[in-house]
């Protein structure tokens, strides 16, 4: 099997698997999922909390599909897919066809990309922008011209429509192509113009929209940038949040240490290969002054692959796109670090996502002058990697479940949909209630109804508030606290006949909610 096919054979795989496994151990999406299904009624430039791109990409899918929890894992996933096969494209600008499919291999088993990739969240589907934008930037420092200015310019600004985090990105894009020397090559003002103008001329209609809501998403994000922790915090911080970083890269990192470790185990033979009349690649790079293994292959004949990419450009560009590499894969968690270390920033370890996508790659691209690594000895580590975390999820839906493990969505919306059938005629049109429990039962009603989040219509400006006068709404509540606690008191009043529905998972886990039903108003006609 060739690369090409092992490469694509190896993401599609992690692509269903990882798209599956929910499906199985979940008896109620992730919270993020459940966000983006319930701002999925409607395209808008801003949703309450973030920018717009991850719900049109939801909404699209829908559109196609229809809604359901498989599909958000699938369209995570998918993301997930898309920036494995650009880290692959970048890793081949860098390094010769092989160690290129170990760099993809051993990124598969980063944690972000399996056991958290079926997260539909803005982290998830920032994955491809923030590859593509590298892979410009790569080609960029190989000698491309205007149509990769405009690719990084328009990945830049995809990226800043999923989430503003993008900006450490664009910022290390920047830093990146200058520690390679671009601005020094002519017509750097023309294509950095471009760029600047494709990524910032997208954005003015999200722009509009922000003022028009009085700027929420900043607001939201403003918990986290305007924490001003104090110095002991700051510390704190940092090394909770690195050590998060850590641990999601763990597989990852293992899996490299399984394929370096083969290929000392079996060093001998290279040597022994390098007597046999044609010196080993290695001897050659332990002779100062002779050709790299690349440069010696480009002479026999027909050049490789990665010798005529090292012709690209300027007789530097290897050089100049590993330095870019490096900055392009360490510059954004360093930037989160002084954020916490000098602002006071409170980091959010899934910020660590995009921060952490290129450092395997910048890791296999460091480990050249090691014996020639096997590509089986990567699939081997990297399938049992993937094996190993497989067994935690399914360890953890037993021993130790979470909400979205034990809550029976299904069964209590049949429940729901049951009791709104008893006092009422008409369809459920409009679901009332905290964000996660109210959009997860609404995901299984007859209709799929629309969702107004923590009973806040600011959360879905889109939705008629009329639409409640004439077709009323289905009221959904957590049971820890009197239903009139957790609605405004103007609807609180208006509501009756609740109940509270339980239900088990497969497993015989309870799970519980109120529900109430607000009646339409009097004479109104539900249509």
């Amino acid at each position: 099997m060739g690369g090409t096919a092992i490469a694509l054979s190896a993401v599609l795989a992690s692509a269903l698997i990882w798209s599956a496994l929910p499906s199985f151990l979940l008896s109620a999406p992730h919270g993020d999922n459940v966000e983006q299904l319930n701002w999925s009624h409607a395209l808008q430039w801003g949703y309450f909390k973030h920018p717009p791109f991850p719900t049109w990409l939801l909404w699209a899918a829908i559109q196609i599909f229809g809604p359901s929890a498989a599909l958000t894992y699938s369209v995570a996933m998918a993301c997930v897919a898309v920036a494995l096969l650009l880290v692959w494209r970048c890793a081949y600008q860098l390094l010769e066809p092989r160690q290129a499919l170990i760099a993809l291999l051993v990124s598969t088993a980063n944690y972000y990309l399996m056991g958290r990739g079926s997260f539909l969240n803005h982290n998830t589907v920032m994955l491809p922008f923030v590859a593509l934008s590298a892979w410009a930037v790569l080609r960029i420092v190989r000698g491309g011209g205007w149509p990769m200015w405009l690719v990084l310019g328009l990945a830049q600004a995809l990226g800043l429509l999923t989430k503003y985090q993008m900006g450490l990105i664009v910022f290390a894009n920047a830093a990146a192509l200058l520690s390679a020397g671009v601005h020094r090559r002519p017509g750097f003002g023309a294509h950095a113009t471009l760029a600047s103008a494709a990524t910032v001329l997208p954005l003015i209609p999200h722009a509009i929209w922000l003022a028009d809501h009085q700027f929420s998403t900043f607001e939201y994000a403003g918990h986290s940038l305007l924490a001003d922790l104090d110095a002991a915090r700051r510390l704190t911080a940092c090394a909770s949040f690195l050590g998060q970083q850590l641990a999601r890269l763990a597989p990852a990192l293992l899996a490299l240490a399984i394929v370096v470790s083969t290929a000392w185990a079996r060093r001998p033979s290279f040597a022994l290969r390098a007597t046999e009349g044609k010196p080993s690649p290695f001897a050659l790079r332990a002779t100062e002054g002779k050709p790299s293994p690349f440069a010696l292959r480009a002479t026999e004949g027909k050049p490789s692959p990665p010798a005529l990419r090292a012709t690209e450009g300027s007789t530097n560009a290897p050089a100049q796109a590993m330095r870019a590499l490096t900055v392009l894969a360490v510059v954004p968690i360093c930037c989160i670090v002084l954020l916490v270390l000098i602002a006071g920033v409170a980091p959010q370890n899934h910020w660590g996502a995009s921060s952490t996508l290129l450092i395997p790659l910048l890791l296999v691209s460091r480990l050249r002058a090691y014996p020639r690594q096997s590509i089986v000895a990567a699939v081997a580590a990297t399938a049992l990697c993937h094996a190993g975390a497989i067994a935690w999820n399914v360890t953890v839906w037993r021993v130790n479940p979470g909400p979205h493990h034990v809550f029976a969505s299904r069964t209590l919306a049949a429940l729901a949909q049951r009791h709104w059938s008893l006092h009422e005629s008409g369809p459920v049109r409009l679901v009332l209630g905290p964000d996660w429990e109210a959009g997860s039962i609404a995901l299984y009603l007859d209709g799929y109804p629309a969702v107004v989040p923590n009973a806040d219509w600011r959360e879905a400006p889109w939705i008629d508030p009329d639409l409640m006068s004439r077709c009323g709404a289905l009221v959904i509540a957590r049971t820890g606290q009197p239903l009139e606690r957790q609605l405004p008191d103007s609807l609180a009043l208006s509501a009756t006949d609740s109940t509270v529905l339980k239900a088990a998972d497969m497993l015989g886990r309870e799970s519980a909610v109120q529900a109430a039903l607000i009646p339409p108003a009097p004479g109104r006609n539900c249509r």
